[in-house]
């Protein structure tokens, strides 16, 4: 895992459950608009543990990976499916697949 900056790579490591996204570098980036979303329907209390998520967009049908730092934090997404992996090898070996733009149509 490459983040960003030391921030965010101490703000994963801390144990509190958030969302970090590829920023246009490839790197891990919290993200607080999507961090807040899933707080506000799963206010915890979050086990710890990451995870490597792909979601696809309902409208879209692009596929983003994310890693979270609480497997309780997502269970699901109201605008995506979403998929769980446990590495994130595993998780950009599956979002590959999907093409560049990693776009379907196929709902999982």
């Amino acid at each position: 895992m490459t983040f960003c900056n030391p921030f965010d790579e101490a703000l994963a490591r801390s144990g509190l459950a958030a969302v970090f996204l590829l920023d246009r570098e490839g790197l891990l980036r919290f993200d607080a608009t999507w961090t807040r979303d899933a707080w506000g329907r799963e206010p915890g209390p979050h086990a710890a543990g990451e995870g490597w998520l792909l979601f696809r967009d309902h409208q879209t049908g692009f596929v983003t990976l994310a890693l979270v730092t609480s497997p309780t934090l997502v269970p699901s997404w109201p605008r995506a499916d979403v998929r769980r992996f446990g590495t994130q090898a595993e998780a950009e070996a599956a979002r590959a697949a999907f093409g560049v733009p990693p776009v379907t149509r196929e709902p999982w």
